[in-house]
């Protein structure tokens, strides 16, 4: 493709950085942004596996061996054995990355954690390279990105949101600066990194219309640019194609079959839902959407004021949000209730900013971080089947770019933040995240401690040692010998021991018919705050209508039973 025909019209250079930090030295921030993703990530490397890890790591271990065949084994996960590739709704890419990790350095968890660095760094120096071309403060960008609690809660898992992100970014990065500089091999990368992008998690597929539309804003009409976006719909129907091989049908659209047929306790688009995902919005990106409101008049501060005052109230009074409600095991009422209404106004702040920006700033640059932010939020808000962090996570470098634009245009007779100022911003964001994601691990660490002890006093006493419940705590069941049960198959005797954990997901108690309770043992988990207990479902809203929330949280229990009578039939 000639250069002539990438001919359009070219933006004007962006304006001179307003950052005192390294000014001029672009290098030198890098190396930095690099050191502090590392530094801030480094003492979460012992993370034991947790919710959906075990998926991933699983298939690494099966594509080390059977690389052609990435889910072709059976995987216990829903309560009954079934072929991976019914359970599974993530393309296989990022458990490639985990085999090849693995072939290097095993499948422990501080060596998966320490490769899972890569993608993290990625993401925070490509927000940067990014934001460069796109607002005058890309260093706050980054760090703004990397300090959303939902960045760090993703960054200390080894699942593929993280590694989808970083191929997005790369993709948008080579995109810009293609059609900037008429370049068609960025074109062609930025095309390739879409599809890898959508290789690691399905959403990155959404990159195509995204660009495109940007491109057509860009150019002021459907350019020859647009043809590159070919190379990412080719892979991905190779894609489909090749699963449908394999499958018997192609995982790609089985996939978003799923994520829009399963049921959802909120409903699709009730008022209770719709106010989930502003919460999850508003919670994800943390502190950051304070910055909405910084070179605005009193009006929008009473707004957001209001807005968490009536939600607040309305939560406290109705004890219950749309048609989920707020039972003993929420905890205090009135946290949960306040964090509500905290974070619903931060998500509309958010979500403000990105609507006014489109409406008064009619430039592809704002259209593209406008629909990339709104695009996000009607996925995990409307279309996904559960709504959580990890569905909002990709908005985070796009709002933090799109914040930076928001004060640079400030208001009238309004000085625009200062520097120093905005830095503390960022200093309290990272505290926020750095004690949600030591929380998030604080969980994680307690089923595997959980696991190892159970198994050291049942594991050995003569009969079978059976486990309901799944995440990491399978896991490391399973890793001890544990086996999980599947109400088809397992057959018990007597002087066998069943454990069911109470939080965690497909259990069923077994029947006191031929059961006898033995004991109910607890493990403590994190201090302060709970990320999928309490009123928090960091993961998903079915277990609470928060990211994380604030308080008392209660330990995590495991309940034994020991079979007693043969089993009924």
């Amino acid at each position: 493709m000639s250069k002539a025909k990438l001919r359009g019209p070219h933006p004007p250079a962006p304006a001179k950085p307003l950052e005192p930090w390294l000014a001029g030295k672009r290098a030198a921030r890098l190396v930095v942004l690099a050191a502090v993703v590392a530094l801030a990530l480094l003492p979460f490397t012992g993370k034991a596996y947790h919710v959906d890890d075990p998926l991933f790591i699983w298939a690494g271990k099966h594509i080390a061996t059977q690389p052609l065949d990435p889910y072709g084994f059976p995987v216990n996960w829903y309560g009954y054995t079934l072929p991976m590739s019914d359970v599974t709704k993530n393309p296989p890419l990022t458990s490639y990355y985990i085999a090849a990790a693995a072939g290097l350095a095993g499948f422990g968890e501080r060596a998966m954690h320490l490769a899972f660095l890569l993608p993290a760094i990625v993401v925070i120096l490509g927000t940067y390279l990014l934001a460069e071309k796109l607002c005058a403060r890309p260093l706050l960008a980054a760090l703004f990105t990397l300090t959303t609690p939902v960045f760090l809660a993703s960054s200390t898992t080894v699942m593929s949101d993280t590694m989808m992100l970083a191929w997005w970014i790369l993709a948008t990065y080579l995109w810009v600066t293609g059609l900037e500089s008429d370049s068609w091999w960025r074109l062609a990368v930025a095309g390739l990194c879409i599809a890898l992008s959508a290789l690691s998690k399905y959403f990155g597929m959404t990159l195509i219309p995204l660009l495109l539309l940007y491109t057509i804003l860009k150019r002021r009409r459907l350019d020859a640019a647009a043809a590159y976006l070919i190379l990412p719909a080719l892979i991905l129907l190779a894609y489909q194609w090749g699963t449908h091989r394999l499958y018997g049908r192609g995982l790609l659209l089985d996939a978003a079959s799923y994520a829009t047929d399963a049921p959802n306790q909120w409903g699709r688009m009730s008022p209770g839902k719709v106010l989930v995902g502003l919460a999850f919005t508003g919670g994800c990106i943390g502190v950051a959407w304070i910055v909405a409101l910084w070179p605005v008049r009193p009006k929008p501060w009473i707004g957001a004021a209001a807005v968490a005052i009536a939600v607040t109230l309305g939560v406290g009074a109705t004890h219950s949000i749309g048609s989920f409600v707020l039972g003993p095991h929420d905890g205090v009422l009135g946290l949960t209730a306040t964090f509500m209404g905290l974070f619903t106004a931060g998500g509309l702040c958010l979500l403000g900013a990105a609507i006014a920006m489109m409406a008064k700033k009619a430039d592809a640059e704002t259209f593209l971080l406008g629909l990339w932010i709104l695009g996000a939020f009607a996925f995990a808000t409307v279309i996904n089947w559960s709504t959580n962090g990890r569905s909002i996570l990709p908005m985070a470098p796009a709002a933090a770019i799109l914040l930076m634009r928001w004060i640079e245009r400030g208001a009238k007779g309004q000085p625009p933040p200062s520097w120093r100022g905005l830095t503390a911003c960022v200093a309290a964001a990272a505290v926020l995240s750095l004690s949600v994601a030591w929380a998030d691990m604080g969980l994680a660490d307690s089923a595997r401690r959980a696991a190892r002890d159970i198994h050291a006093k049942y594991g050995g006493k003569g009969g079978k040692l059976w486990f309901e419940g799944h995440w990491g705590f399978q896991y490391y069941m399973e890793a001890l010998g544990a086996k999980a049960i599947d109400p088809k198959t397992s057959q018990f005797v007597p002087g066998d021991f069943i454990v069911v954990p109470e939080n965690n997901t497909n259990i069923t108690p077994p029947p006191k018919a031929w059961t006898r309770l033995v004991e109910t043992v607890e493990f403590p988990s994190s201090r302060g705050i709970a990320t999928m207990n309490y009123g928090a479902g960091l993961y998903s809203d079915a277990f609470g209508p928060l990211p994380y929330a604030f308080g008392p949280v209660p330990k995590e229990r495991y309940t034994i039973y020991e079979v007693a009578a043969p089993a009924a039939k």
